[in-house]
């Protein structure tokens, strides 16, 4: 889902009413949401000094110097995972932030937005298999109508696919009508929406909304910084889950999709 700020233990799955019934499954006698564990939170905390570096290299404009500070990062024995979710995610919000703030133009952020996805393409190879594989399962992944922003959407699609995941990945102001009418053929087991600004919230539960009348429905999963680390706001907008990233999405599937039956 879309990068959001590593504020430690954050909550991501819930249930409104009425939502989708294979959740039902996920829930465990004594079970919260899932949390950030400590040696996650330590290896953020670790990488502070990549961070710094890789906003620098973004902001100067400097791709080569951002790509080998991530290439020097994994040669240390950085987590590629970590790298993601501790460095490229937190640097894109800082750049958006930034730009929010008109403490730069619209050029420099798409310049910092290209280069960081240069280097996910070079990154995304060194993602090992996730322990919380699902293979066989079907994603379509996408951004919300109106949301040009990509990168969020890319990471989530890039985390499932080394999960085993078959991945439909549809990108950035899709129209909800396509979106809907890609899962009504394929009849992926989830299709997650990335929102990163807050005035396309809406759009992404008209979306939901669509997707609800399928029969059967999809999982529907919600991420991105438009929900400020909010999951009732998302599950108010209509979907199933929320996850604050893409490795807690991961383990919020595999707890939808493959739990055992709560007594």
């Amino acid at each position: 889902m879309g990068p959001a700020p590593r504020r430690g233990p954050v909550s991501a799955l819930g249930r409104a009413g009425g939502q989708h019934a294979r959740l039902v499954r996920a829930r465990r006698p004594g079970r919260g949401a899932v949390s950030v564990p400590r040696a996650e939170q330590a290896a953020g905390d670790a990488l502070g000094p990549v961070l710094d570096a890789y906003l620098a290299a973004i902001l100067a404009p400097d791709g080569p110097r951002a790509w080998a500070t991530i290439r020097d990062a994994l040669a240390a024995g950085a987590d590629p995972r970590a790298l993601y979710l501790d460095v490229l995610a937190p640097a894109m919000v800082e750049v958006g932030r930034l730009w929010e703030t008109a403490r730069i133009g619209v050029a420099q952020e798409h310049l910092a937005t290209q280069i960081t996805q240069t280097v996910l393409a070079r990154l995304a190879p060194e993602l090992e298999e996730d322990p919380t594989a699902l293979p066989g399962r079907t994603a379509v992944v996408a951004g919300t109508p109106g949301e040009l922003h990509a990168i969020g959407a890319r990471m989530v699609a890039d985390f499932l696919e080394a999960a085993g995941w078959e991945v439909l990945f549809v990108g950035p102001d899709a129209p909800g009508a396509d979106i809907v009418d890609l899962a009504a053929r394929r009849r992926p087991d989830v299709v997650a929406l990335s929102t990163a600004l807050a005035a396309n919230v809406l759009a992404a539960g008209r979306v939901f909304a669509a997707l609800r009348r399928l029969q059967p429905p999809p999982l529907i999963a919600a991420g991105g910084r438009a929900y400020d680390g909010d999951r009732a706001r998302a599950l108010v907008a209509g979907a199933d889950i929320y996850a604050a990233d893409p490795s807690l999405l991961l383990a919020e599937l595999a707890l939808a999709l493959d739990g055992p039956s709560a007594p």
